[in-house]
């Protein structure tokens, strides 16, 4: 008779005949289960970024206008993000991960300049969003058959991007004039670490939610700290 099957991913290589683990049946008690599983994962990551305190002074596109001072610090700001990932987990308690992240656009204005009597007004506008790749060690800590603790500890190129203009407006029409973009770049290479939690919808199922954090320590971006949602696909 066929036993019930099991969620767990690591049954040892010495299961008894006739049991059906996680990946495919074990019909012997020497049958080999070596712990080479691979996944495919994707995660919807919500983050938030902090910039370093600086300002840059801008000039105003405002007929007469003077200079405006833009304060870095104002930024810091939620930056969702998309991740995909390919893993291997060789042992019961050890794997690494690949991954690819990259932002969703994040458009926000932060500061309006308007005039009394016309009805002119101009308005700081930016864009900041970043992609990075790496690979993430992770350590599992199996709590039951279908749930597990995660610790990771990574390390990944952070490319950030931030483009701030003061554009000018008249009330009734459409926009009148743009000041010249300011471009804030920052290319760092950082480690990142995180903790989580695993839940095994099936054999080859799981869902997982993860903290991350990251010091960028970049001349515009400090860190970022992220809460990832998603899901691996177990092979």
């Amino acid at each position: 008779k066929r036993q019930a099957q099991s969620y767990d991913p690591n049954y040892p290589s010495n299961a008894p005949a006739g049991y059906y683990g996680y990946n495919q049946p074990v019909r012997t008690a020497n049958a080999n289960q070596d712990f080479k599983k691979f996944s495919i994962g994707f995660d919807y990551v919500l983050g938030s970024t902090s910039m370093v305190d600086k300002d840059i002074v801008m000039d105003e596109p405002l007929p007469g206008g003077g200079a405006y001072t833009v304060r870095t610090s104002n930024f810091e700001d939620s930056l969702n993000s998309l991740n995909g990932n390919i893993g291997w987990r060789p042992f019961k308690y050890f794997g690494i991960e690949a991954f690819y992240q990259h932002s969703l656009s994040d458009e926000q204005v932060k500061h309006r300049i308007s005039y009394a009597g016309y009805p002119l007004f101009a308005q700081a506008e930016y864009n900041v969003k970043y992609s990075a790749y790496g690979l993430d060690a992770v350590f599992y800590v199996p709590l039951a058959t279908r749930f597990e603790l995660l610790a990771t500890v990574g390390a990944a190129n952070y490319d950030f991007k931030a483009d701030v203009k003061l554009n000018a407006y008249n009330e009734s029409t459409a926009a009148l004039d743009s000041s010249n973009p300011l471009h804030l770049d920052d290319s760092k290479f950082a480690f990142r670490y995180g903790a989580g939690v695993q839940l095994w919808l099936s054999q080859r199922l799981a869902f997982r939610a993860m903290y991350r954090y990251t010091s960028i320590g970049g001349d515009y971006f400090d860190d970022i700290s992220e809460v990832a949602l998603g899901v691996r696909y177990n092979f």
